[in-house]
């Protein structure tokens, strides 16, 4: 049976000073579309390494993929280029990041971070990207939309800044959303994006 989303048999190490230090080890996981799944694990389990191994975020070297495949609607993430690793980001799988302070560039306003994302990912003018925006940050339920989305990250608290986060990852409207913090979004009761 073939899955929507398939990891097997992969193997991720780092080199380090003292040698390769084994990280990933996952003999088989697999979860099909519309389905939820979540890992549980303790702080330096490999959770956000193997969200940022399967979106080919990790710099090689240091991270060094022994051995897998990572599919997606069939197809080996891990040997895609990074030019077509562009085009499944955001607009296919996206992530919703642990930390929204490096993630958020401290000199743009986030409803222009926002804007930018969507435009990018949906290819609508400025103007319809602004009113998506605002639909979207009041989607993560966050009030008072017109005035948040031209605020800068550090005017926002920890909570809304997190939630920023969130809807830039519902706005790409990607079929797969990995949550690397997924407490807040389980809260939220987000609906399906439908745009």
């Amino acid at each position: 049976m073939n899955h929507y989303f398939e990891i097997k048999d992969l193997k991720l190490s780092f080199k380090t000073y003292e040698g390769k230090k084994r990280v990933l080890d996952i003999e088989h996981l697999a979860f099909n579309k519309g389905e939820a799944y979540g890992l549980i694990g303790e702080s330096g389990a490999g959770k956000t390494v193997l969200a940022l191994t399967i979106l080919k975020l990790l710099a090689t070297p240091p991270a060094l993929v022994e051995s897998g495949q990572i599919l997606f609607n069939g197809e080996d993430l891990l040997s895609k280029s990074e030019n077509d690793m562009r085009l499944i980001r955001g607009k296919k799988i996206s992530m919703i990041f642990q930390d929204p302070m490096s993630t958020l560039n401290p000199v743009f306003t986030v409803g222009e971070q926002l804007r930018q994302v969507i435009q990018h990912n949906r290819g609508v003018t400025k103007k319809e990207a602004h009113r998506m925006a605002l639909e979207t940050i009041d989607l993560v339920k966050l009030p008072d939309a017109k005035n948040l989305i031209n605020k800068y990250p550090h005017e926002l608290s920890g909570g809304q800044r997190q939630r920023i986060i969130i809807a830039i990852a519902l706005s790409c409207g990607a079929e797969l959303l990995i949550a690397d913090e997924p407490t807040c979004i389980c809260q939220l009761k987000i609906p399906p994006c439908g745009y």
